[in-house]
């Protein structure tokens, strides 16, 4: 019974048509096929590992090598049943088992970092004895080889030469026989060679006629030089034949005693294939691995259903805490609460099956071993059930076999019976389901439901939105607030008089008009919410833009630093070697024994002593500028400015954004407009010493270990499109589980150069650096 519901649970959701969307990323048949019969595994856990290994497999080692893999049933049910292969049969089981080998020796090579995959691809046997013996005996258009066998050689050998001697033989006679043939081509009949002569002069030949042309005006004679040559020809093509015939069943055999092995291949491959199918559709398609909990943590972010196309599907978000059991959406009809309760199903078969699902990381699914829907207007002819009655008789099957450990899905729950009686039993069955201690999903349009949820501890409301100005739905699901069926409203878009609305609206109770103000007033909040938040993403954005513009003009500040400084050092280094020249020469006059040049020398001493006065002062001026605590300067290796909070004859303490910096008066002047590091991008610079301005820093503490390949990824491909060497990876120190994560994918990335342990100065066991 249970795997009967499950069954139809599956088909209700249409989880098969989402089984053969991932198969096509298949590359054999034995994959599709293992779609076709894929079902829930009892513990998913295993499949998950595989598949998720698979994934980083494909993403760090790139695609192995698949192409060459036949469907080879066909070959296995003739080869059992006593039938000789073709040679292009054969052909197709070596180019199958080499691939097999490929693939096996490619994951191989990559075990140690993908155990799990190995596990199952270390079953693959590679048969080379077989493929060697068949590739050497038939060639790639599936014929026998003339070396395939000593005995096939020397046929054919002698089949040439014979050959040859018959269409030497045949020239001569066709020149022989010209006048009296209808043509000069060669004509064989029953594997003879003969000539097209013409029926009337038939009677000046010695020879055998092998039949007539339809007209009759050509016979087919064979002359009697031919004969025995002819024979000959036609025993050595039987000759052939049955040589070909044994080498083939030769082979057919050894193929036979090989499929006890070959089946357990095909078994290997079917896996394979599957978690194959299932990496490239989780990255083509953004689809993440989720490993159940115990904890009953439930929080699906950015679900997208699998069926719609990616340009027209709405993400959905969907929580039910711990210490909830059961969610109701209420909405107007054709808002997408079935669409919404499917989509839920879909991710928690997926994962129940150990396939990936289209939301985004952080995304939790406790542990269920059951799902039982109820969705769909079907009705049973065949036992003669209406609509409710159908719908009542699952519903009956659901409550006795569900437990803590299922997820139970109902849509429409109460309908196709009265309003009254369908609220009243609805609220039963939703009591019972709570009484299981399950988790449930429920859709309906009945109003006491809305409050039976606020009521109940257990229950949320949810609400699929619905813009009653376009009278579309926006297919967002709502948590936490019910929804409105806005039946008078849409009906009032739709041109209906306003006498009869106000009288609809008459015949409302207070209750349920306050009731409805209520949920609209929740509504517009929610909406002022989503507004605010928004806004405040875009604020965000443009924050992000501002940094990466401050960067920009840090680095240029930087550039034109450097380049001030070279312009000073070439400058000096000129006047250096002018003065030391006239030092020089001042030198050499002073040894003159001239009056004259001794007085030239000590002007140009006192000249140079002038100039080198001059330029110590500037030096002192520029090294010894007077500055005060509170007065704002800037730091001249990097142009940033800070605020002095403490000084001595020599050093001054500087405080810049968030960093304070004990710097010599030297490396500091005068500030006109402040440029701090709150200006700047923190993780875009780091001060003298410790990250430079080619790095970049990420901070991952907290997050859990299955985002990491994902974030890091994202990380690394940053750097390098900023042409940047350098990133800083901060994980603290904690557990140490987050850090091995890091180095985990760090080793098997190809865009890591190297990696290594921060210094104590740049957070020791806490960060770690990379460059790419």
């Amino acid at each position: 019974m249970v795997f009967s519901l499950l069954d139809e649970t599956l088909r209700l959701i249409e989880f098969d048509h989402v089984l053969e969307k991932i198969s096509l990323h298949c590359f054999s048949t034995y994959g599709k096929n293992a779609f076709k019969i894929l079902s829930p595994a009892e513990k998913p856990y295993e499949r998950l590992e595989r598949g998720k290994e698979f994934f980083e497999l494909l993403l760090y080692e790139g695609e192995p090598p698949t192409s060459g893999i036949h469907d080879l049933s066909i070959e296995i049910e003739r080869a059992s049943s006593g039938s000789i292969l073709s040679g292009q049969d054969l052909r197709k089981i070596s180019s199958t088992l080499k691939s097999l080998c490929r693939i096996k020796e490619f994951i191989e090579a990559v075990k140690e970092k993908y155990p799990e995959v190995w596990k199952i691809a270390e079953n693959l046997y590679c048969e080379r004895g077989l493929v060697n013996e068949i590739e050497k005996a038939i060639d790639e258009n599936g014929n026998v080889k003339d070396n395939a066998s000593p005995a096939l050689k020397g046929i054919r050998r002698e089949l040439t030469s014979l050959t040859k001697t018959l269409r030497t033989k045949l020239d001569n006679l066709i020149s022989q026989y010209q006048e009296n043939l209808t043509s000069s081509n060669l004509v064989t009949r029953e594997g003879r060679y003969v000539l097209p002569l013409l029926a009337a002069r038939k009677n000046l030949y010695e020879g055998i006629i092998h039949g007539a042309s339809a007209s009759g005006a050509t016979v087919y004679f064979e002359p009697k030089e031919l004969v025995s040559l002819n024979d000959r020809l036609k025993i050595l093509y039987s000759m052939e034949e049955e040589e070909i015939h044994r080498i083939l069943r030769n082979l057919t055999q050894k193929f036979f005693l090989s499929l006890e092995r070959l089946k357990k291949n095909i078994a290997a491959i079917s896996e394979l294939d599957v978690l194959y199918a299932a990496a490239i559709y989780a990255k083509k398609n953004r689809a993440i691995f989720i490993f159940p909990n115990t904890e009953f943590e439930f929080d699906l972010i950015n679900l997208r259903h699998p069926l719609i196309p990616s340009d027209k599907v709405v993400p959905i978000d969907f929580q039910l805490p711990p210490d909830k059991s059961a969610v109701i959406i209420t909405g107007p009809n054709t808002g997408g609460k079935t669409v919404a309760l499917k989509n839920i199903g879909l991710a928690v078969a997926l994962t129940m099956c150990g396939l990936p699902v289209q939301a985004a990381n952080g995304s939790k699914i406790p542990y269920f071993d059951k799902l039982f829907a109820d969705i769909g207007d079907e009705q049973s002819i065949e036992q003669s059930l209406s609509t409710f009655s159908s719908h009542m008789s699952r519903i009956v099957k659901i409550l006795e076999n569900a437990d803590r450990n299922t997820l139970v899905l109902l849509d429409e729950l109460g309908a196709g019976t009265d309003p009254v009686e369908g609220a009243g039993l609805s609220m039963a069955i939703i009591d019972k389901l709570l009484e299981k201690k399950c988790k449930s999903v429920i859709t309906t349009h009945l109003s006491p439901l809305k409050m039976y949820a606020m009521e109940k501890e257990k229950v949320l409301n949810a609400s699929v939105e619905f813009d009653v100005e376009s009278l579309k739905p926006t297919y967002h699901l709502i948590i936490g607030v019910p929804g409105s069926s806005n039946a008078i409203q849409i009906s009032r878009k739709l041109g209906l008089s306003q006498e009869v609305v106000k009288k609809a609206q008459s015949y409302l109770t207070s209750e349920t008009v306050d009731f409805e103000k209520l949920i609209s007033k929740l509504h517009r909040e929610r909406s002022t919410v989503e507004k605010l938040k928004r806004e405040l993403l875009n604020e965000k954005q443009n924050l992000k833009e501002l940094k990466k513009t401050y960067e920009k003009k840090l680095e240029l500040l930087k550039k034109k630093r450097y380049a001030e400084v070279s312009e000073e050092l070439k400058e000096l280094e000129e006047k250096v070697t002018r003065l030391m020249s006239e030092i020089e020469n001042a030198i050499n006059l002073s040894r003159s024994s001239r009056e004259k040049d001794k007085v030239e020398a000590v002007k140009k001493l006192q000249k140079v002593r002038k100039e080198m006065d001059a330029g110590k002062l500037i030096s002192r001026e520029k090294t010894f500028k007077k500055f005060k605590t509170g007065e704002t300067v800037k730091i001249i290796e990097t142009g940033l400015t800070g605020e002095i909070i403490d000084i001595d004859e020599n050093r001054a303490i500087v405080k810049s954004g968030r960093l304070t910096l004990d710097l010599p008066l030297e490396k500091l002047e005068h500030a006109d407009t402040p440029t701090n590091l709150t200006d700047i991008s923190s993780d875009s610079y780091t001060p003298s010493g410790s990250r430079g301005f080619t790095a970049k820093e990420i901070d991952i503490r907290g997050m859990v270990t299955e985002d990491v390949p994902f974030v890091l990824d994202k990380f690394i491909n940053e750097l390098l499109n900023e042409e940047l060497r350098t990133g800083y990876i901060i994980h603290g120190k904690g557990t140490g589980k987050l850090a091995e994560a890091v180095w985990r994918y760090l080793r098997k990335s190809k865009k890591i150069k190297t990696f290594r342990v921060g210094t104590p100065s740049e957070g020791g066991h806490g960060v770690t650096v990379i460059e790419v």
